[in-house]
């Protein structure tokens, strides 16, 4: 317990951009830990994919997919020295502001790379604990061997599979709701279905039909069988970029507010209070869930330790 969030706090303060969410330190107190983030009022990219009521124009897809892509080419080039590969990359874990836009989180089973002229050596002890998985979004090496280190071939694989989703609104496993037929499937080369996706092409027009091939293309490279054959994040979030580059600010701006509006978003007690939402580890079920407490109410007394970045405690 303690080791996963002082891992996720490390690997998160770390990765300082503007996709990637901010990570204030984390807290400790009898029966629970927290990790203490900046407040995330859209929730997260499953909850907005679930909700039918929320219209999500196809420029509005461009961008998520976009700015997803440019979090995870960031991570996995931090700098010259060092790179980052999530591990566990889903839509629950790409989270939203209020104006919808995307940054990632959940870095728990993330791992650490450093490089250096002869090879790249690994700073975490990651295959010592048991590692953190979503199995539908998995890549079909880590399927086939689930204790195979986190590589970001595999960070990209799912990025294709969440590329699905936010074309689709589906998930990856609604073609097959059996785990292990799900699991035999992938193995054997089947993805999710894209009669959806085919469908929704087919009522589009220019520009839009053109983001829709785009990013269908890109989706099919991604989620190769092959690690080899998937492109780099680099190259997709540049691809994804240029492409964003054509669609006007105003279209842009026009179908954020078409989502905002039947979007519920998430909302603090007091709305010109700039507290932070503490996301609790529950000791019992060994997951973490989203508490009802902040920790500008909480009572001092009762954490135990509480680590911040000084940078950061004025904003509390």
């Amino acid at each position: 317990m303690y080791l996963r969030v002082t891992k996720e706090v490390s690997a998160l303060q770390q990765a300082n951009h503007e996709n990637i969410l901010r990570v204030y330190g984390w807290s400790e107190w009898e029966g629970s830990v927290a990790v203490v983030t900046e407040l995330m009022r859209g929730r997260n990219l499953r909850f907005l994919l679930g909700d039918d009521r929320v219209p999500l124009r196809p420029v509005l897809r461009l961008r998520i997919c976009t700015e997803i892509a440019t979090g995870i080419a960031y991570i996995h080039n931090i700098g010259e020295t060092k790179r980052l590969t999530h591990g566990d990359l889903k839509p629950e874990n790409i989270l939203l502001t209020a104006d919808l836009h995307c940054k990632i989180g959940d870095f728990g089973g993330a791992r650490v790379i450093k490089r250096t002229t002869t090879r790249a050596t690994t700073s975490t002890d990651s295959l010592r604990h048991k590692q953190q998985i979503t199995l539908v979004y998995a890549a079909p090496e880590r399927l086939r061997q689930i204790s195979c280190r986190p590589k970001k071939e595999q960070d990209t694989y799912s990025y294709g599979l969440i590329v699905h989703g936010v074309l689709s609104r589906e998930g990856p496993d609604d073609f097959c709701a059996d785990e292990r037929r799900f699991v035999k499937a992938i193995l054997r080369g089947e993805r999710p279905d894209c009669q959806t996706i085919d469908e929704q092409e087919e009522t589009l027009v220019e520009p839009d039909r053109e983001i829709y091939q785009v990013l269908r293309s890109l989706m099919e490279r991604c989620w190769q069988d092959l690690p080899s054959d998937r492109p780099e994040m680099f190259r997709v979030r540049d691809d994804l970029q240029s492409l964003m580059e054509k669609p006007t600010m105003s279209s842009v701006t026009q179908a954020v507010t078409a989502a905002q509006k039947k979007l519920r978003l998430f909302s603090t007690p007091d709305s010109n209070n700039n507290c932070l939402t503490l996301s609790r580890f529950n000791c019992r079920t060994r997951t973490f869930r989203a508490g009802k407490q902040y920790l500008s109410k909480l009572n001092p007394s009762r954490i135990e330790r509480l680590c911040l970045d000084p940078s950061v405690i004025s904003h509390i």
